[in-house]
Parts: structure tokens; sequence; C-alpha cells
């Protein structure tokens, strides 16, 4: 089929002409917790931080056991030269994906963003100030990239309440959640959290991965 295209110009840039990316799954990650995510945080829970760590409710300090050949979900290139975990520098994801892959639309999913930890004051806190860090760090340096709205799911008043503090900032395209919740999903303790993101006109991201606490498999805990 030939479709004629009309007033269309005489000479066109092959930047205008390039097929352009929209990225839907790019994870960030701070390059420092006390640089970049303390500023956003409240001084009670920086000390919860450095005396207990972000415990999640699962019983591994470090993430899940299994698997290990995607350590990060990142690939082995995806380490800034300059040091750090993938995800965590703007210049590098610029040079390295954002520009030769001609991403014109990408949007973040921070994966260690408190979600799915034991203490809910603490997720609470801590997803907020995630949330904080995406504007200040990555949207507003990079016109290309949006913010997902993180929220502490497991405790759904919490989490209306972010989602209501956020939806007027036009940087947040979504609210994130990850899928191994504590109960499945449809559950009404949930709900509250599906009817706010409606209210505010966003769509509900759901991540592989989570915090269940319990076992991933009928035969327990894979090794």
């Amino acid at each position: 089929m030939t479709v004629e295209v009309l007033d269309r110009p005489s000479e066109e840039t092959p930047a205008e002409t390039a097929l352009r990316i929209a990225d839907c799954d790019i994870h960030p990650s701070p390059k420092s917790l006390e640089r970049e995510i303390y500023p956003f945080l409240e001084k009670r829970w920086q000390r919860h931080m450095e005396r207990y760590g972000a415990r999640p409710r699962q019983p591994f300090l470090n993430g899940p056991a299994y698997p290990k050949g995607q350590p990060d979900a990142a690939r082995r290139d995806a380490y800034p030269p300059a040091g750090g975990r993938p995800g965590s520098d703007l210049a590098f994801m610029r040079e390295q994906h954002l520009d030769p892959n001609n991403v014109g639309f990408g949007v973040l999913n921070p994966l260690k963003s408190g979600q799915g930890l034991q203490n809910l004051d603490f997720a609470d806190a801590y997803c907020r100030a995630i949330n904080d860090w995406q504007i200040a760090f990555w949207t507003r340096e990079e016109p290309r990239l949006k913010a997902s709205i993180v929220i502490p799911y497991e405790d759904a008043a919490a989490s209306v309440r972010e989602i209501e503090r956020c939806a007027g900032e036009e940087d947040y395209v979504q609210v994130f959640m990850l899928n191994r919740t504590a109960e499945p999903m449809g559950q009404r303790r949930y709900w509250p959290i599906y009817d706010a993101a409606a209210a505010a006109g966003l769509p509900l991201a759901v991540h592989a991965f989570g915090f269940g606490g319990a076992p991933i498999t009928g035969s327990g805990w894979p090794s």
C-alpha cells in the first residue's frame, strides 16, 4: 500500500526522520545514599538505616538468592567506568544507552526503593525519598526521562498518600509496584492503591520480583 504524505518538508535532518525509542524499564540507582538519598530522608530514618539497614520481607538481605546470572538485572558493561552500580551515572547512561539507541522517552523504575521493607514506616519514608530523588537527580537533569511513583504497597493508606502527593508533578508518569507482594495483588488490602492510581489518571506498572516473605517455589527457597 502506498501512502501519500502531504505538506512534507523538502529537507529533513536525520534526527527528525530517525526512529525514536520509548524505553519503559530503566533502573536508576543512587551512587551514594549519603549524598543522594539522605537529603530527602529524615534524620531518624538515616539513623535507622545505619543501625539496622534496609530489611526486606525475605531472609536474604543482599537480594534474592536466585538467579545469580544477572547481577542487578544489568549487563556487565553497564557498570560505569568511574565506579558505582549500574544505572548510577546519568552521563554514562546517555553515552551508553539514551544517545546511541535514540531513546526519546525513558521511564525510571527504581528496584531498590524501599518497597516491601519489614518496617512499614521506614518503607513509607524511603519510598518518599526515592521519589524526590528521581526528580532532583534524574528527570530535571534529563528531559527524556520520566519518574515512577514508588509506593510502600504493603501499607495501602501510606501508598495512597504518596500517590496523591506526587500525582500533580508532571514528571511522574505511573504508579510502580513489584509483583511478589505479601498476598495476591487481587486482595482487598491493595484495592485503595488501584483506586488512587485511577483517580490520579495514572497507569499502574507491575515489575517482576519483590519481597513476599514466602519461598518462591513449592519446595522452599532455592540454593
